[in-house]
């Protein structure tokens, strides 16, 4: 079983990815440590994702030191990049980034969940998308960067993927909605061409220890070929990430699935969302 996981781990990316230096939180490792594990385990790549700031000008580094592992530039569109910033978007794809998050930690819906806000909300008060957001998703469609919905809503991501596709916008993901859209919201998203997320953080005691038979169970119930499964991990208390890649491949297995659908799950289908052959 171990060369099973070895050879899925050897080419899988990771689109959720979190490393030092961070302007908030302790990270287990920096970016160089995070994309060494990553390449002496023989990954394909990963996303480095901040909340703060983008990350293409640190990726195009670490790709200069670790020649054939992709390492992907972001941008999140909270508080600190200007919000629903179309600027910072054009700014991030001429300079590599392949993926947009929607507002994370400055969501509307986030921090109401957490009794705190106001926050960055998509819609208007008539429920319709802002103009910035069509001028955000403008962008997204022109440079063929992925589009992630980030911590808004159900029914926001709904609005949202709903205009992109419209747009042109191919690559959609749904960001880690266990828990909080339904099966038939999630159905939807997937009609409109997105695929969901489901983290391996997740799983770990740290991130409400969810039995991976579970995450299984939901991953089957929207179909292997509309899903992705990332690590989400770089937090002080876990696994680096590429080694957090390797338990997810390993409990992925244990809890029955078939090598070729993990393969799907942390291989092809990331693979197509960076705009790469699987």
């Amino acid at each position: 079983m171990n060369e099973t996981v070895d050879e899925i781990l050897k080419g899988s990316y990771d689109l959720h990815v979190h490393a030092g230096p961070d302007p908030t939180q302790q990270r287990r490792l920096d970016a160089l440590d995070t994309a060494r594990h990553a390449y002496e385990a023989e990954m394909g790549g990963f996303v480095l994702k901040s909340h703060e700031f983008p990350t293409a000008p640190l990726t195009y580094a670490l790709e200069r030191m670790y020649p054939g592992l992709t390492v992907a530039g972001s941008v999140s569109l909270n508080r600190e990049v200007g919000g629903l910033n179309p600027d910072a978007v054009q700014t991030a794809a001429r300079m590599g980034a392949k993926v947009v998050w929607m507002p994370t930690f400055s969501a509307h819906f986030y921090l109401s969940a957490l009794g705190k806000g106001p926050g960055i909300a998509l819609l208007d008060s008539s429920g319709d998308l802002l103009p910035k957001v069509h001028d955000v998703l403008d962008v997204v469609a022109e440079s063929g960067m992925a589009l992630a919905s980030g911590h808004i809503s159900p029914s926001e991501t709904t609005e949202l993927f709903e205009a992109a596709t419209h747009k042109g916008c191919e690559r959609l993901i749904v960001t880690h909605p266990a828990g909080l859209a339904t099966l038939d919201e999630l159905r939807t998203m997937i009609a409109l061409g997105a695929y969901v997320e489901y983290t391996f953080m997740s799983c770990l005691p740290s991130g409400g220890g969810t039995d991976p038979k579970k995450l299984v169970a939901a991953i089957r119930e929207l179909g292997v070929q509309e899903c992705i499964v990332t690590t989400d991990l770089g937090q002080w208390m876990n696994p680096p990430p590429a080694e957090g890649m390797r338990m997810a491949i390993g409990s992925l297995l244990e809890a029955g699935m078939e090598p070729d659908e993990v393969s799907t799950l942390v291989k092809a289908n990331p693979a197509y969302l960076l705009g790469l052959d699987a």
